[in-house]
């Protein structure tokens, strides 16, 4: 047990250090050419980096049972968090961000999701020998899951709605419920969903851009950085697609980048990396203990997860431009500290349960 925690912290070193490293080499031109300082968004990355280990450091030594006994109080606060970052940007194009004195302090979507997540692994815990049962799934679940998913869709936010979507279902088939519902859940938000696709120009354009395959810059210079990247690639700031070429290359689209400098096999690698962060995870969840842990690690895992493979989804072009970062590795500051700080609540997990006994979880 002791082992698998420890290679899971050499993991998010190690892919910590390879996105800071990258957003460098991505990052450099333009930051010459808009802020007159190629450091700019290494020096900001670095920081927040910093700020993100701390946090880590600091909730690995809370005990994650805390999360439990406070998950209704964690939730409806993420409705006032998500509430305020609404008031606080009226003149905005968007209200994703709670801003204070005119700086974008932190993402309210990505604070509810950690809050969604706790509160479906309490959920599940309390309820998992009734997780069918109709009432309670309408009055205890639906209620509070609902609400906050259409809070972060109409901010609006409909590809991080769409990936939370993602985990909580995850989440919620592991622990058994009939699929039949899975099925209802997915037919009403298709239809909600589509309606705001149609509805919302910016979003119906970058639809139908992707669906015939024209007019995306971003999918275009993507694939062209894979391309010039061959197998070995062009070596480490041997990027001729981020200069210009590929629109947010040190954000959304940095694996690409990567694939340029590093080539196939620096893709390869990276996606080695995250398959050993999914399976180290999962030795860590195999010795817990108790139902709610072992679903709050699920979610923070497939949060990780789903998001890496959604970004590199779309940086090929088969989902169409989402906006999601690549974990640990994309500039940014809310997804980066956030996802460090849920690495703490997991490393937390793992030595709250340091035993070479395998749980059978149906046995609860």
């Amino acid at each position: 047990m002791k082992e698998n925690i420890t290679n899971l912290k050499i993991l998010i070193f190690l892919l910590c250090s390879i996105g800071i490293i990258s957003l460098y080499s991505a990052s450099s031109s333009y930051a010459s050419s808009r802020f007159s300082d190629y450091k700019y968004f290494f020096e900001n990355q670095s920081i927040r980096l910093f700020i993100g280990f701390i946090l880590l450091l600091v909730v690995s030594f809370i005990d994650y049972r805390f999360y439990n006994r406070n998950s209704r109080i964690i939730i409806i606060s993420c409705w006032v968090i998500i509430f305020f970052g609404y008031l606080t940007s009226l003149n905005l194009p968007t209200s994703r961000g709670l801003i204070i004195f005119g700086n974008n302090v932190i993402s309210t979507s990505d604070i509810a999701k950690f809050g969604l997540i706790i509160y479906l692994a309490s959920f599940i815990e309390i309820n998992k020998k009734k997780i069918n049962n109709v009432k309670i799934l309408l009055y205890d679940l639906f209620p509070y899951v609902g609400v906050t998913l259409l809070l972060i869709f109409f901010q609006p936010d409909m590809s991080t709605t769409f990936s939370i979507s993602l985990i909580l279902l995850t989440m919620i088939y592991v622990a058994g419920i009939d699929i039949k519902y899975i099925y209802y859940t997915i037919a009403a938000s298709s239809i909600i969903a589509i309606t705001k696709i149609f509805s919302t120009q910016f979003q119906y354009t970058r639809f139908i851009n992707w669906y015939y395959g024209t007019g995306d810059n971003q999918s275009i210079g993507s694939l062209l950085a894979l391309s010039n990247g061959g197998l070995l690639g062009n070596g480490l700031d041997g990027s001729v697609i981020k200069k210009g070429h590929l629109p947010a290359s040190h954000t959304d689209f940095i694996l690409p980048i990567i694939g340029e400098e590093f080539g196939f096999i620096g893709i390869f690698s990276i996606f080695i990396l995250f398959f050993l962060f999914l399976f180290y995870s999962i030795k860590i969840l195999q010795n817990i203990q108790d139902l709610f842990g072992f679903f709050l690690g699920l979610g923070i895992t497939m949060n990780i997860v789903i998001y890496f493979l959604i970004n590199s989804a779309y940086v090929v072009g088969i989902f169409p431009t989402t906006g999601l970062p690549l974990p640990f590795m994309s500039y940014g500051g809310s997804h980066l500290v956030l996802s460090l700080g849920s690495m703490g609540i997991l490393i937390n997990m793992g030595r709250s349960n340091l035993t070479n006994k395998t749980i059978n979880y149906n046995e609860f």
